[in-house]
């Protein structure tokens, strides 16, 4: 049984992870990019009663989480906050008036999950809602489902990033909209709008990457299969540990 929902979006492949270009080529990026996704849909799908929707456009990523088991929707513009499905799929609810939202979450990737939010809750009334990054290769389902856990102690929650200032998940257990509020300095907004700062001990958690550091950082805590085949195949310097994903 389907308990909670998490939303992941992610941008198109010759979009993603400029800031690696470079130590890595656009087709090495496209290739960490889906890895990434890859390892990180099999922990978040491996927590019990959790359903995994990838907000995407493209069509390699869309193929990507149809097979690993998660849903697909095509990530909005701005003016259409109600989204569209990626390939077949029923009509869509209703469009949120953009008007109604706050200024902070006509930004596309916060549209984007307001849209996500607006469409799984108008199937699933009251379903608890999780914001999440995709390139989370050290994520444990453990961490995941503790940190699900807590926020349905807490209502609204946030897990700050290992940055201290970014948000690698906002979980929404209350039945107000989502909010996201993604951006430069996330966390901080989060809890200014009653995000709760969750405590827990979950590194692989809070690990998104998107700089060489972070990379090292992530193969030092161990990556998942996938990230480990594409890093051994690109040669990256570092030694791989792959992490106990029980």
């Amino acid at each position: 049984m389907t308990t909670a929902h998490a939303l992941i979006p992610v941008k198109a492949l010759g979009l993603a992870k400029s800031r690696l270009a470079h130590v890595l080529d656009p087709g090495d990026r496209a290739a960490l990019v889906l890895a990434m996704l890859a390892d990180t849909l099999h922990a978040a799908l491996a927590v019990e009663g959790l359903a995994v929707t990838v907000i995407t456009t493209d069509a390699d990523v869309a193929a990507l989480a149809l097979g690993a088991g998660a849903h697909t929707l095509a990530d909005p513009p701005v003016a259409d906050t109600a989204g569209a499905s990626v390939g077949p799929g029923p009509s869509d609810p209703p469009s949120l008036d953009p008007a109604s939202l706050d200024p902070a979450s006509l930004d596309p990737l916060n549209a984007a999950l307001a849209a996500a939010a607006h469409r799984v809750r108008s199937r699933k009334p009251g379903v608890d809602l999780i914001a999440l990054h995709a390139d989370l290769p050290a994520l444990r389902p453990a961490e995941l489902s503790a940190a699900l856990s807590a926020a349905r102690e807490a209502g609204r929650a946030v897990v700050v990033d290992h940055t201290g200032t970014g948000t690698s998940a906002l979980l929404h257990c209350t039945p107000e909209p989502l909010d996201p509020l993604f951006g430069p300095d996330s966390a901080h907004r989060h809890v200014r709008a009653g995000a709760h700062p969750l405590t827990g001990d979950w590194p692989g958690l809070r690990l998104d990457v998107d700089t060489v550091a972070d990379l090292e950082a992530a193969t030092a805590q161990g990556v998942g299969s996938a990230t480990a085949s594409v890093l051994a195949r690109i040669g990256w310097p570092m030694p791989v540990r792959h992490p106990d994903f029980g």
